[in-house]
């Protein structure tokens, strides 16, 4: 697989869901979180404050698709060593009372790791 498939994937996807936190998180907040009118607020302006970090990443996966296939792949490698650690928090979170998201939330993260997974192991030009 090539590595610009799952670059546009996984770098739409980051610039799409800081755009969408940025003009939508308000209305998301309440739908995702069972908590108090002081926790949602927090919650917001946590993801107010991710909202940058997920543009930087969409945006450098979208840029890398330019770059030669091997600087390619060491992209994909941070994003797999990345998604690691989120995978554990995900998996606390669907824990927590506070969380009304399941494991059908994160199904675009899950399917993200496996296009940079196999097109980092199985690249081709």
């Amino acid at each position: 697989m090539k590595p610009k498939i799952p670059l546009y994937a996984i770098g739409g996807y980051c610039t799409l869901q800081s755009l969408i936190i940025l003009f939508a998180i308000e209305s998301i907040v309440p739908q995702v979180f069972n908590t108090t009118r002081e926790g949602m607020e927090i919650a917001i302006l946590m993801h107010y404050g991710m909202a940058p970090a997920f543009l930087m990443m969409g945006l450098i996966g979208l840029f890398a698709t330019k770059f030669e296939i091997e600087s390619q792949r060491k992209v994909l490698l941070a994003f797999i060593i990345g998604y690691l650690p989120l995978f554990g928090a995900f998996y606390y979170f669907s824990g927590l009372e506070v969380m009304n998201a399941g494991i059908e939330t994160f199904v675009p993260d899950f399917i993200c790791f496996a296009l940079a997974v196999f097109a980092f192991f199985n690249t081709k030009e």
